[in-house]
């Protein structure tokens, strides 16, 4: 069986055999300082709602998923979706977004999974952006704040796309393709043509 950790490199084995190709140099993080200013705002409007402390924060979204030359695949496993996520895909920006609809069903479906253990549920940075956390599975005024900072870290990525800073499809373990849950493939379970799988992706990319 494949860990969940090692999914992501399964998926990008797959894209490689579908003709996707690695870029010449690794794309850096985005920063909020690249959004042009409305949809910057929008960011710190998403921050405020929900829940964040602080007056100047420094937004630090991790490293693209799986670069390749013309297209970035962010792939999503369990911990992205929950009602933060849910919340931050209502934004103004994220109505062009191709994914927008199919990941507010999995984050109203699948918050169960997003799971608690380690730093799942919360750690100090994410404490310092927006509070003190409740109780493990309790959500009133504090909740979980690593789930709103890793929520909020992906609409910074849906903001750079929806601006045309970058050619993000979006990818989940919840989508299906002809039939078959991408999870299961990547689990050994079911097989996805990789062509089938690359017009999955490009379905997801805005045009």
């Amino acid at each position: 069986m494949v860990r969940a950790g090692a999914r992501a490199s399964v998926l990008d084995q797959v894209l490689l055999q579908a003709e996707l190709t690695r870029p010449s140099a690794r794309p850096r993080a985005p920063r909020i300082a690249d959004l042009p200013v409305p949809l910057a705002g929008e960011i710190f409007d998403l921050y405020h709602q929900l829940g964040g402390k602080l007056a100047d924060p420094a937004f630090r979204p991790g490293a693209w998923d799986l670069p390749y030359s013309n297209v970035i695949v962010e792939f999503d496993e369990d911990m992205h979706f929950n009602r933060y996520r849910a919340l931050t895909l209502e934004a103004r920006f994220a109505a062009v977004l191709p994914w927008a609809a199919a990941y507010r069903q999995h984050a109203g479906a699948h918050e169960g999974r997003g799971g608690t253990g380690g730093r799942r549920w919360t750690s100090p940075p994410a404490e310092r952006m927006f509070g003190p956390a409740d109780e493990k599975w309790v959500f009133n005024r504090g909740g979980a704040p690593r789930w709103k900072q890793r929520a909020l870290y992906d609409a910074i990525k849906d903001a750079a796309a929806a601006a045309g800073l970058v050619q993000l499809p979006r990818v989940s373990i919840y989508d299906a393709v002809d039939g078959i849950r991408i999870e299961d493939a990547l689990r050994g379970r079911d097989t996805i043509a990789p062509a089938s799988l690359r017009r999955f992706v490009e379905s997801r990319s805005l045009h």
